[in-house]
């Protein structure tokens, strides 16, 4: 199709606001996790002389954040196997990974992939999905993809059959080989390729299988009732009782000749979170937790920024019902913008260009916005989450504001009721967590939401508003108490009796005029705060 771009007459190179790339991140190569970018990843699935496994995530996403403990754990037990797979992860919440998160098509968080040893360029694909969270069932996997490929380099293990052509020459491939192991593969046994991966760390030792004792003829071993034999450079063989396991009986064997395994990942010390929390979000906490409770514009431009910038442009191609959702969410964006007046000029150009279209891409749609914002001056003057700010890495920010928007949105809508028809906004939310947000958890959650609590039912905005109000609360509700709760902002059923008395009932139930009265209030426009931003001019 034609650009949108050259629809606008406009060229433009990338800009938008670019996130601090010395930012904590999920993982550390203490994990046996080394993080990637766009420019670094293409290059590393390149060589051939390794597997890759590479996780694709959203730092800011639950559901990544919950699976964290799990994928270090697992890499961890991994740099045995460290010869033939390395491990990587990709954060597709940062501005500059959203090209490769697209080519990739990273639709939702975690996404475990798979490259192969001896695939390269455009020979590589995708990738293989590994479509678990579960460690056993990752493991298994990565056992029958790893134990497939071929590694030419020395050192690393072969995992085809001993043949009746092999000789001792053949079996010894490099100088730093001390010994072959032989060991008997039964059929339709996994036992020996387990045992090659469990003796990775052995680096003076190859272990082949064999299936029977005719491929054995050329090294001068007889048909017998051992199943392992251990070879060494002169040709000297030994077979070993084998009383535990093949891993047990080999490991035993070097040990006593004073071969070792190279050690494992050493333990790590957590790091402190006092390096995260510098003077100004210690002093942006104390205003936040303060009551009464405010709503920040801050907030809802970070939120509209990574939107545009990071979270839309990562969809590969909008094309019917997703370019529908796009469509129907930049509306309600520009006909209830929260930005300064350059943000309404931003997204009032933005749904005016996809109006002429019926598909897109996530690279051409980036285009256009580029192009709209560059003759505006600065529509994001925010830098940082105030309302949303953390006191741990990875909690809140993008979420939390996302709610914050939201809630804005809604109360918005109430206010000019001939815009837009109550429900719009409510359907505008649902099919971007369906189709565009790339927390998976997140998504599911709110879809199967919106059905049980029967979001098609709506039929005035204070019902809207109400609505996702009492979502929101069941979600607080389900993640009271999880690991991505944020200490100093625990998940509670909002408002607080502190922040509005009047809104529960002697029982402690809601009274939800009240409510409807109160959130109306907190998140009218004219109420929002400026503080964090460098100047309230340009907001009308």
């Amino acid at each position: 199709m034609i650009r949108l771009l050259f629809c606008l007459m406009i060229l433009a190179p990338g800009l938008g606001y670019r996130i601090n790339q010395n930012e904590a991140s999920l993982y550390s190569k203490d994990d046996n996790v080394v993080m990637l970018d766009s420019d670094s990843l293409p290059p590393t699935l390149s060589q051939k002389s390794e597997s890759k496994l590479v996780q694709f995530l959203n730092s800011f996403c639950g559901d990544c954040q919950r699976f964290a403990p799990v994928f270090k754990s697992l890499s961890r037990d991994l740099y045995q196997w460290r010869r033939v797979l390395h491990i990587y992860a990709v954060d597709c919440a940062q501005e500059w990974n959203v090209e490769i998160c697209r080519e990739f098509n990273i639709r939702q968080t975690p996404t475990l992939r798979y490259f192969s040893a001896v695939l390269a360029g455009k020979d590589l694909g995708l990738g293989v999905d590994i479509p678990s969270q579960d460690p056993k069932v990752i493991f298994s996997t990565l056992a029958d993809l790893v134990s497939m490929d071929k590694y030419d380099l020395p050192g690393q293990p072969n995992f085809e059959f001993v043949m009746p052509s092999d000789t001792l020459d053949s079996l010894f491939q490099h100088d730093g080989q001390a010994f072959v192991a032989l060991v008997y593969q039964p059929k339709d046994s996994q036992i020996g390729r387990d045992s090659i991966l469990s003796l990775l760390p052995y680096d003076q030792l190859s272990v082949r299988v064999f299936e029977d004792y005719q491929s054995l003829f050329n090294l001068g071993i007889q048909p017998s009732n051992q199943t392992v034999f251990m070879i060494d450079r002169e040709g000297k063989t030994e077979a070993l009782s084998v009383n535990e396991s093949y891993q047990a009986s080999i490991g035993k064997f070097l040990q006593n000749r004073n071969y070792k395994p190279v050690p494992s990942l050493p333990e790590t010390i957590k790091s402190d979170a006092s390096d995260f929390l510098d003077q100004q979000k210690q002093a942006i906490i104390v205003q936040v937790l303060n009551h009464p409770r405010k709503i920040y514009r801050a907030d809802l431009e970070q939120a509209v920024d990574k939107l545009l910038h990071i979270e839309l442009p990562k969809t590969l191609i909008f094309r019917g019902a997703n370019f529908m959702a796009l469509q129907s969410f930049l509306r309600v964006l520009s006909q209830l913008n929260p930005l300064n007046k350059n943000g309404k000029v931003l997204l009032l150009g933005l749904d005016k260009a996809l109006s002429a279209f019926n598909q897109t891409s996530g690279s051409e749609f980036a285009d256009t916005v580029n192009a709209l914002e560059k003759p505006l001056p600065k529509v994001f003057k925010g830098k940082r989450y105030v309302g949303c700010v953390s006191s741990k890495p990875f909690l809140r920010g993008f979420t939390c504001s996302l709610w914050s928007l939201f809630h804005f949105l809604t109360v918005e809508a109430a206010k000019s009721p001939n815009q837009l028809p109550p429900g719009t906004v409510l359907s505008a939310i649902h099919g971007f967590a369906k189709y565009f947000f790339g927390c998976s958890d997140c998504s599911n959650h709110f879809q199967e939401m919106a059905k049980r609590r029967r979001m098609d039912l709506v039929r005035t905005h204070d019902e809207e508003i109400l609505w996702l109000w009492a979502g929101h609360n069941e979600v607080n509700k389900r993640l009271s108490g999880d690991a991505t709760e944020d200490p100093k902002f625990p998940k509670i059923q909002f408002p607080s009796s502190e922040d509005c008395p009047s809104c529960r009932t002697n029982n402690s139930d809601w009274h939800t005029g009240e409510v409807l009265q109160y959130l109306k209030d907190l998140y009218n426009k004219e109420n929002l705060s400026f503080y964090g931003l460098p100047t309230s001019q340009g907001y009308n």
